[in-house]
């Protein structure tokens, strides 16, 4: 899986998870924004979109509260 370089990662930690994140959230923005609107596929990707930035903002919000980031 796409996630288990971070476990190898020697950089892991908050701020690797972030940027794996934001990685997986600008290849999904991408997506989207080539993608036809009102298809199954836009409705697909746009969800996997607010997820992304739903798990964002709330480990964001974690992590600062917690002094991590």
């Amino acid at each position: 899986m796409a996630w288990e370089h971070l476990l190898e990662n020697k950089d892991s930690g908050p701020q690797a998870f972030l940027d794996f994140v934001n990685q997986r959230l600008a290849k999904r923005q991408r997506e989207l924004d080539t993608a036809v609107k009102f298809s199954s596929h836009y409705a697909q990707v746009e969800s996997i979109v607010l997820e992304l930035k739903a798990v964002r903002t709330k480990f964001m919000t974690l992590m600062r509260r917690e002094g991590l980031l």
